[in-house]
């Protein structure tokens, strides 16, 4: 038993080299190169789906008030999705709402159709960036088995220091802590979880308002050609306008995933 013990120690069975964790730096490096390489791509393969969205107004219990429920079929418009509504509360649109879809689909198609060189350009850099990054510490905490893939969990919170806050959307980010799950094959986000850290004033001194709680969850689903779709998504907000506090619940679901024909769509797009 003593002779066992000794070899096992010595030569661990499976190795403790394939579970060391990864330095968040890598991780994060390989995040940023990821979404920049989706981002440029000319002709990817892409997804339109059904999407259906159920907004609700909630008291301070958490019980439903009021809700809303939409179909939306998103489409792509010069590779960029396009929810255009289908159904709002279970009818189909009245010849007056379905106008005002038309016009708001050929809005967005001339903005998009139309944009300039330094607007298609910025398009192309990725939502993820690395001043977005520069923002949180980042730390690799476990690797988990989803959808038989290994995915690293990360942990993330704002830097301590002078992070930029000329902005709303600068004192939002700074107060945003969460978990990232990352695909460790091809660096794609599978899951999201954020929330928010202390309540964001709004006007002078927050006499307009303010966000008291954003909650964020998304899950995501890598397609068999590697292309990550969001299949849901649960946003959670309480606010206060003057005086009157709000609270409300977004939840969106994907199904129905088609690939899109990449000939197809760009002969649609080129007059």
């Amino acid at each position: 038993m003593l002779l066992i013990t000794g070899l096992l120690i010595g030569f661990p069975i499976g190795g403790r080299a394939a579970d060391t964790l990864p330095a968040a730096s890598e991780v994060t490096r390989r995040i940023i190169e990821r979404a920049q390489a989706v981002a440029r791509a000319e002709q990817g393969p892409q997804y339109t789906y059904k999407k259906r969205s159920l907004a609700e107004r909630l008291d301070v219990a958490g019980l439903v008030l009021t809700s809303e429920e939409k179909i939306y079929l998103v489409t792509l418009i010069a590779d960029v999705p396009f929810n255009r509504l289908v159904k709002i509360k279970g009818r189909e649109l009245s010849g007056d709402e379905l106008r005002r879809e038309e016009a708001r689909e050929e809005r967005f198609r001339q903005k998009f159709l139309s944009a300039d060189a330094k607007k298609s350009a910025a398009r192309k850099e990725g939502w993820v960036t690395p001043e977005l990054l520069a923002r949180f510490q980042f730390e690799v905490k476990e690797r988990v088995i989803l959808s038989n893939r290994p995915t690293l969990v990360l942990t993330f919170r704002p830097k301590e220091g002078n992070l930029p806050s000329a902005t709303f959307q600068d004192k939002l980010l700074s107060g945003l802590t969460g978990r990232l799950w990352i695909d460790e094959g091809d660096a794609g986000t599978a899951r999201l979880a954020v929330s928010l850290g202390e309540p964001v004033s709004l006007g002078w001194f927050g006499l307009l308002g303010s966000l008291n709680q954003f909650d964020l969850s998304l899950e995501r689903q890598r397609m068999p050609d590697g292309v990550w779709v969001n299949v849901k998504q649960v946003v959670l907000l309480q606010c206060r306008k003057l005086t009157a506090a709000m609270r409300f619940r977004l939840t969106e679901e994907c199904s129905g995933f088609r690939k899109e024909d990449v000939n197809r769509r760009a002969s649609s797009t080129n007059p």
